[in-house]
């Protein structure tokens, strides 16, 4: 559970994509009581003991190490560190002596975390182990066992210092996969000497790191409580939780990528530095089956057996280095042997080109002779041989020069007598060139008078332009009159148009005065006879009585009864209109 809340918390990931991600919804999980989890059991690391026969053993169904001591006495040693003995080892001391050789095993299986959990061991612990083991008399090397996902990248420095701490006592360190080897698994892998594989298809990739996680941000609400998310920070404390707060709030991940860009690089750089071979193509996160990156990632494929007796032979080769440079150091100590005396001094005026071919100072003296060990013998053999190639190599030139050479004269012999072929025409061409010499002369007369031509010509042409310049700007001229002209005749027929319209508009108005007072005299007329009827043949009812000696002022008396506007001559039309307008208002007409 430690582990899984460790990996949850860092965020920043050196681990497969499905193995963080199904992680982090267990964790969510447990963390809310919807799963339960077993206490699982630590794989402990072991050191395994050279047997009897100097071979090592490691059970490979059960994880238990079968070792055999030098007197016949075997011990059992289970996963969980616990041992049993057998053979008659009536005192118990099993094979615990600290002075026996041994390869340290340190189990690198599942998701690597600093703090380790219930059922791992953390990066911290793996690195103290690996250091006390070194720091054992009786170690050979050591042995990681890989098999996961990756982990988290704030472990990688731990084991970086506890292989540089092995690698500085002289010890080996090989990898040996079993099933995948990923992200920072394979950034531990390629902190080890050699690196072996169990089957072709185990996996070994996905070199990268991102970052993963869940951001709750001020407001936010609960899934499990329902409550709300209430963050509140210092005012001056703006940096702190930055990148979180941006991604939450803006989704904004820019700081985890400058930081994330920064990691990568590290990671790339070193899987270059300690994988040569390694292309751009296995650079950016894609897994491969072992046995397409051997000579890359891996060594090659290996038995467990076969890769306990790797780390005992790089063991047993580095222990001759270290005890021929031991001897060397002591010699020189003792008898200054490595000194540069007067007589190794000698040796080099004397075999200049042998010590160049060596590449060394000074050379060990012995009985006037000289010491050579294995590195300078094979350094010399290197040399003979180069220089044996090398006067292979000229011989085989001279033969192909001395060839050329020949082919060569042939070919000499053949171009000589097409140069004397070739100067019988250059005499007969040199005859004839005199001839073509006065035809040139004429020629160039010729010429000459056609420049002269042509000058002249280009001076008048010259002058034509300037001539054609001149009329053009006087046309442009003109054309900018034409173009005022043709704007002010145009607006002055716009306006005539507009007056137009407006006297055709007067002349309907005109017609409509018109008729309308011809319509209204009509209505004079017809009242003013109405009137002199009235007054020239009143009624002739019985009992109307005479007619009246005076019947009112007709038409000019102002109580005529006429339901209409009586239209004023003495006024005008205009004045005439207001007035009919205001009575048919007021008799509501």
């Amino acid at each position: 559970m430690d582990a899984f809340l460790e990996i949850q918390t860092t965020n920043k990931w050196l681990i497969d994509y499905d193995f963080g991600i199904k992680a982090m919804r267990i964790v969510n999980a447990m963390a809310n009581g919807h799963l339960l989890t077993n206490q699982g059991k630590k794989v402990y690391g072991e050191r395994c003991y050279m047997q009897a026969d100097g071979s090592f053993a490691l059970h490979a169904k059960s994880g238990d190490m079968e070792v055999r001591n030098a007197d016949g006495y075997t011990e059992i040693r289970s996963a969980g560190g616990d041992a049993e003995i057998r053979d008659n080892d009536t005192e118990g001391r099993g094979n615990n002596n600290q002075n026996e050789p041994f390869i340290n095993v340190l189990f690198l299986d599942g998701p690597i975390t600093r703090e380790g959990g219930a059922c791992t061991y953390g990066s911290r612990q793996l690195r103290d182990m690996m250091m006390e083991a070194a720091d054992t008399k009786g170690c050979l090397g050591h042995l990681l066992l890989i098999n996961g996902p990756g982990g988290v990248s704030n472990a990688i420095p731990d084991f970086q210092q506890a292989t540089d701490y092995a690698r500085s006592k002289g010890q080996p360190i090989v990898g040996r996969i079993d099933g995948r080897c990923a992200s920072a698994h394979i950034w531990i892998s390629a902190m080890c000497d050699e690196v072996y594989y169990n089957l072709p298809t185990d996996q070994i990739g996905s070199i990268g790191i991102y970052w993963a996680g869940i951001l709750n941000k001020d407001g936010d609400t609960d899934p499990e409580t329902g409550g709300k998310w209430h963050i509140v920070y210092d005012p001056e404390s703006y940096d702190k939780n930055r990148f979180a707060r941006d991604l939450a709030d803006a989704d904004d991940d820019t700081l985890i990528k400058e930081e994330l860009i920064a990691d990568g690089k590290v990671f790339r750089d070193y899987i270059k530095s300690r994988r040569p071979n390694v292309k751009d193509e296995h650079l950016h996160g894609k897994m491969f089956d072992a046995k397409d990156v051997e000579g890359i990632f891996v060594t090659g494929q290996a038995t467990m057996q076969e890769t306990f007796n790797r780390i005992a032979e790089l063991s047993a080769k580095r222990s001759r280095q270290t005890a021929r440079s031991g001897r060397m150091q002591a010699g020189a100590a003792k008898e200054n042997i490595f000194s540069p005396t007067n007589n190794s001094i000698n040796m080099k005026e004397k075999f200049p080109a042998l010590f160049a071919a060596l590449q060394v100072e000074e050379m060990q003296m012995q009985d006037g002779g000289a010491f050579m060990n294995e590195g300078l013998l094979a350094t010399l053999n290197e040399k003979i041989e180069a220089m044996q190639k090398a006067e292979a190599d000229a011989k085989a030139l001279a033969e192909s020069l001395t060839a050329e050479k020949n082919d060569l004269t042939a070919k000499v012999e053949t171009l000589t007598a097409d140069i004397e072929a070739k100067n019988l025409e250059v005499a007969t061409l040199t005859e004839n060139a005199g001839k073509a010499d006065e035809q040139l002369k004429a020629k160039d007369e010729e010429i000459a008078t056609l420049k002269a031509d042509a000058e002249q010509a280009a001076t008048d042409m010259t002058a034509k332009d300037e001539e054609i310049a001149k009329l053009q700007g006087d046309m442009e001229c003109k054309q900018k009159d034409l173009d005022e002209k043709a704007a002010a005749l145009k607006a002055k027929e716009t306006e005539l148009t507009a007056a137009k319209e407006e006297l055709e508009g007067a002349k309907a108005s005109l017609t409509t005065a018109e008729q309308t007072i011809a319509e209204r005299d009509q209505q004079i007329t017809d009242l003013n006879a109405q009137i002199t009827e009235l007054q020239n043949n009143p009624g002739a009812e019985p009992a109307a009585g005479a007619a009246p000696q005076n019947n009112g002022g007709g038409a000019d008396a102002p109580g005529v009864a006429v339901n209409q506007y009586v239209y004023d001559p003495n006024l005008s039309y205009e004045e005439n209109g207001r007035l009919e307008k205001e009575w048919n208002e007021a008799h509501g007409k």
